[in-house]
């Protein structure tokens, strides 16, 4: 194994083990790959809520489950984590950090400036909307060069046809495209320039246009002699730091700032599932009404009943859980001094649903302010 594995294996340790750390005593491991893979399902969101792991969510969606594996064996075997034993049939297996693991990762969050590159990472939603904004300033980039050039024989870069449909309105008239062709290139600079080097070489240097073919992040890590891993979280700061400017200042930025909207008829607060959901919920529809007209799962719609719970604090949600039920739920966790359902369930009763008691942390935790 090269230098250069040692340090991929080495960060995506990092990563994993300060993932890990909250959850740790209250869930499984799996739930800390759940989070790095982005999964949507299930209690994934309401973990990366209830614990505050915003920057890990859904940071390597292509994480093989083998190279997990790999992972916690590895931690096991220096003793940075140790698996907890369980009591009872139904109990899912925890694990613990120990004191050296604590202290690892501490090391590595320092080594590798991790508070650095997960800053702008503030909600869970925002994994999905730097994907969308970097699809679309690609692809944007793409055709405004090609346009400059005179030569609209390209190939894409984005193939999906969202995507592609934004761009081609963006540039539908004559007046369009010549504002476009002169401005994109100044606000992309003043954008970028106060980020740090680094990150604008990997955002500069994965876009296409006519003259310049992009490169894969693979390809600027074996060129720049980094570990891809490392350098994906450079590229995942640098998107959500771009983000967040052209959010918080849009008048700045006349044109970039379109690419930072996503539906306007949808909340920007919530991820676009869950905020298609809330569209309906404030239509008076039901929890199954809603999944068989949107053809997706009852966990589904409860997981984004959850989600709404956390990030609108408007919402009244006393018609899923009534307030006196919903403070007895948050009084039962701070006596057990868990989030963990099934330990607070047993001790609310049967009569009390999972939805209920996720409402009423969520509820809390929204309240609690992040």
């Amino acid at each position: 194994m090269n230098n250069r594995s040692i340090a991929a294996q080495e960060i995506l340790s990092a990563v994993a083990l300060n993932a890990m750390i909250p959850l740790a005593n209250e869930r499984t491991l799996q739930a800390a790959y759940y989070i790095l893979r982005g999964r949507k399902a299930n209690q994934t969101l309401q973990d990366v809520h209830l614990y505050h792991l915003y920057p890990y969510y859904r940071m390597f969606p292509r994480f093989s489950k083998e190279d997990w594996e790999k992972i916690v064996s590895t931690l096991l075997q220096d003793g940075l984590i140790e698996p907890l034993t369980v009591k009872g049939a139904s109990a899912k297996p925890s694990f613990a950090v120990t004191a050296k693991g604590i202290s690892q990762a501490r090391e590595w969050r320092e080594s590798y400036q991790l508070d650095q590159w997960f800053g702008p990472f503030t909600d869970a939603g925002i994994a999905q909307r730097i994907e969308l904004f970097w699809h679309r300033l690609h692809l944007l980039v793409q055709t405004v060069s090609h346009l400059l050039a005179e030569d609209l024989g390209f190939l894409p870069v984005v193939s999906d046809k969202k995507i592609q449909q934004w761009v081609k309105e963006q540039v539908a008239t004559q007046k369009a495209r010549a504002l476009w062709q002169r401005q994109l290139c100044e606000e992309l600079h003043r954008l970028w320039s106060s980020l740090p080097e680094r990150v604008q070489m990997l955002l500069v240097g994965q876009l296409s246009g006519a003259s310049q073919v992009g490169k894969t992040l693979g390809q600027l890590a074996q060129k720049l002699e980094e570990p891809a891993a490392y350098l994906h979280l450079l590229f995942r700061y640098g998107l959500a730091a771009s983000l967040q400017r052209l959010q918080m200042e849009p008048g700045q930025f006349d044109l970039l700032s379109r690419l930072a909207v996503q539906d306007d008829k949808l909340d920007a607060r919530l991820t676009e599932s869950a905020a298609r959901t809330y569209s309906l919920i404030r239509r008076g529809w039901g929890i199954e009404q809603i999944a068989t007209a949107r053809k997706i799962k009852i966990s589904t719609v409860e997981d984004h009943l959850a989600e709404i719970a956390l990030r609108c604090p408007e919402w009244d949600c006393s018609a899923y859980l009534d307030p006196g039920l919903g403070a007895l739920i948050v009084q039962i966790s701070e006596q057990l001094q868990t989030s963990r359902l099934r330990l607070i369930k047993d001790q609310a009763g049967a009569s009390v649903s999972y939805l209920q008691i996720r409402l009423a942390l969520a509820r809390r935790q929204g309240e609690g302010g992040e």
